[in-house]
């Protein structure tokens, strides 16, 4: 059997299983088929693909004249590649309704996205993403809709104070990427939000913490916190204990962050691919906000910061030996006291002041190094993972209680971002606040929001320096 006739055969299948529920949610026996039907569906037409491509080389081969031998004379037929537009799905031309519709959003997405996210790191997040929340057609839609060519060109036009130039189907395009506030929202493959990577970033938190996604309307993630459930021995025929864990839900709102970049009426003229220059400034500006947000973030007005969430929990301070000092004896006690169950996971994070304090440690004798002074700090302390960053506190005095070094698991420190919500909006014209006429300069401004709070402090220990006032 070849790979057309067998995908025929599924998709007849996946058409029976989506005609047999209708309107309902498939039953669980129904769901799994229709998951190994929709793999192999994906599979049979990757082969295909490769088929066809292997045909068409050997057709091309085979026009050569040097590969064939002479015969009639006859010139063979060009070959045909048929590519399905992923813009079709916006139209629904087939009629899919349910889960098969959001199955086909999330693929065309995923094509219109080919050739656009050049890293491999951003392709595997994006797809991750379309996974995720694919069942939030309205989401898919518009993330589609915004990977138009044509929306790319209009977004292009207005950003630039190019508005006038639009065309009527780019006009219908941008239609979609309007947000409630009137701004307009990047194109897909442009998105920070959407787009994200750890190379050069400044915010070391993404690649410790849990990152969570909301959709829609949402603004608030809501999730389920517990220390677990408590078993215990028990004789023959005794009554079991109640062992129910108490269940918390920790929220973590999320938070408006804005960005405003100006440029005078001669830079639009002189500056070359000044758009786009300005989109990779609003991306770094949000990286570095997001990474000192949470590391110290307030929880107010900015995500709450790892630092700022164990500083109100008196249950996980530790202070040190002696103000104003780290000594081996205040990383032991931080080791020792987070959970067993966190503490094989965890890592250390502090600012480099205090971890070049901890390599000056050596052997705990006098200022004895570990090392010499060409070598790098250690990237581990008792064997678990270090990561330095500048944003974690590094003041150090002996009036106040400073916070210098978190040690955990920060799987219990979640991050909320709003996928494909960041929007630009260009302004024509600033006016000077002096007599409030226009001085010659142009904007663009920017909207995203993120949150940010840890969800179980226990799984945590913070160092505080101690205080000899």
């Amino acid at each position: 059997m070849d790979f057309k006739t067998k995908l025929a055969e599924v998709e007849n299948e996946l058409r029976s299983i989506h005609e047999a529920a209708g309107d309902a949610p498939l039953t669980d026996e129904a769901q799994a088929r229709w998951d190994e039907l929709s793999a192999e569906r994906s599979k049979l037409n990757a082969s295909i693909q490769k088929d066809d491509e292997r045909r068409a080389v050997a057709r091309d081969l085979s026009a050569k004249p040097a590969n064939v031998e002479a015969g009639d004379g006859a010139r063979s037929a060009p070959a045909v590649h048929i590519t399905r537009d992923p813009f079709e799905a916006l139209e629904n031309r087939s009629g899919l309704s349910g889960q098969a519709y959001k199955t086909a959003l999330v693929e065309a997405n995923l094509r219109a996205a080919e050739f656009k996210i050049e890293d491999g790191a951003n392709q595997s997040h994006f797809e991750r993403l379309l996974k995720r929340h694919g069942n939030s057609e309205a989401w898919s839609k518009n993330l589609l809709a915004r990977s138009r060519p044509e929306y790319a060109s209009a977004w292009s036009k207005l950003v630039t104070g190019r508005s006038e130039l639009l065309t009527v189907e780019e006009r219908a395009a941008l239609a979609v990427g309007t947000n409630a506030q009137g701004g307009y929202l990047v194109p897909t493959h442009l998105d920070p939000t959407l787009i994200l990577t750890n190379d050069g970033s400044a915010n070391v938190m993404r690649g410790l913490a849990r990152v969570v996604t909301l959709t829609g309307g949402a603004n608030t993630w809501n999730g389920v916190s517990t220390a677990g459930v408590t078993a215990s021995w028990d004789g023959e025929l005794t009554e079991v204990s109640d062992d129910t864990p108490s269940v918390s839900g920790p929220s973590i709102p999320l938070r408006s962050a804005k960005a405003l970049v100006a440029a005078s009426i001669e830079a639009f003229e002189d500056i070359e691919n000044l758009t786009s220059d300005v989109l990779m400034l609003f991306a770094d500006s949000r990286d570095r906000l997001e990474g000192a947000a949470h590391m110290t973030g307030n929880g107010t007005s900015a995500p709450r910061g790892i630092f700022t969430a164990l500083d109100a929990n008196t249950n996980v301070e530790l202070v040190s030996t002696t103000a104003a000092t780290i000594g081996e004896v205040d990383i032991h006690g931080v080791y020792r006291a987070v959970g067993q169950r966190f503490r094989g996971q965890g890592t250390w994070v502090m600012n480099p002041v205090y971890n070049l304090a901890i390599k000056r440690l050596g052997t705990a004798v006098s200022s004895a190094y570990s090392g010499d002074l060409t070598m790098p700090v250690s990237d581990r302390i008792l064997g678990r993972p270090v990561v330095e960053t500048d944003d974690a506190p590094s003041t150090q005095t002996t009036t106040t209680r400073d916070n210098e070094v978190v040690y955990g698991d920060f799987k219990n420190y979640v991050i909320v971002d709003k996928p494909g919500s960041t929007s630009v909006e260009f302004l024509p014209h600033l006016f000077n606040t002096a007599n409030n006429l226009p001085d010659g300069r142009r904007a663009w401004y920017m909207h995203f929001r993120n949150g940010g709070d840890s969800v179980n402090d226990l799984a945590f220990r913070l160092l505080q320096d101690k205080t000899s006032a």
